[in-house]
């Protein structure tokens, strides 16, 4: 990492620098205005930004909370002629990268060369019962299927009575239900009575087996 910084162009960190750059580029959209008592005031489209030096306070937050300079101060500060690169803040900067990465991660042995300690082991923490009653079926995840494999979803195909052979309804909310015959069979010896509600007229009910 300290041979990164020699391919810095400048003493900016390049993240910093390429974020900057398109602000730069958001800036010329925006218009400035010079107030002495509240600083600046930057309209983008409908929307109006008070940028204020002297107390280092900004509408829009973006500088307040990432450290890199917004498309509104930069505007700002270009209508001062004053070089932007004297405001970033110094956690950008090459000193601070080269103090994170000063120090060395010393070697160690393998694990297996590690001396054996007399300290006792540390154990998982005891389950402990749950209040309320507990689940039965397990929480599936969002992109796990409700249903069993195998078993295909109805979801999509029309209703169709075995009875008409029409759609939109089944058997028990057909309209023709006077056309099915509900029989029961009594078998006595070799005869068997069938009781049915749509038997003919002047047919026994008696057959013969």
């Amino acid at each position: 990492m300290r041979k990164f910084v020699e391919t810095w162009v400048n003493d900016i960190v390049p993240m910093a620098r390429m974020i900057m750059e398109e602000n730069k580029a958001l800036s010329k959209r925006c218009t400035v205005m010079w107030n002495a008592k509240h600083g600046f005031e930057v309209n983008e489209d409908v929307y109006r930004f008070i940028v204020d030096f002297r107390t280092m306070t900004y509408t829009c937050r973006s500088w307040m909370l990432r450290d890199i300079l917004c498309q509104h101060t930069l505007c700002a500060l270009y209508d001062r002629e004053i070089d932007p690169d004297d405001y970033v803040s110094h956690w950008y900067r090459k000193e601070t990268f080269l103090k994170t990465y000063q120090h060395f991660i010393q070697p160690i042995p393998n694990m297996k060369m590690w001396q054996e300690s007399t300290n006792p082991c540390i154990e998982p923490p005891e389950s402990k019962p749950m209040p309320g009653r507990p689940k039965r079926c397990r929480r599936k995840a969002k992109d796990e299927p409700r249903k069993k494999h195998g078993k295909l979803s109805k979801k999509g195909i029309k209703m169709t009575c075995s009875n008409c052979q029409q759609t939109c309804h089944n058997k028990s909310g057909c309209r023709n239900m006077s056309s099915i015959s509900s029989e029961r069979v009594i078998s006595v010896g070799t005869f068997k009575y069938i009781s049915t509600t749509n038997i003919d007229i002047g047919l026994s009910p008696w057959i013969e087996v």
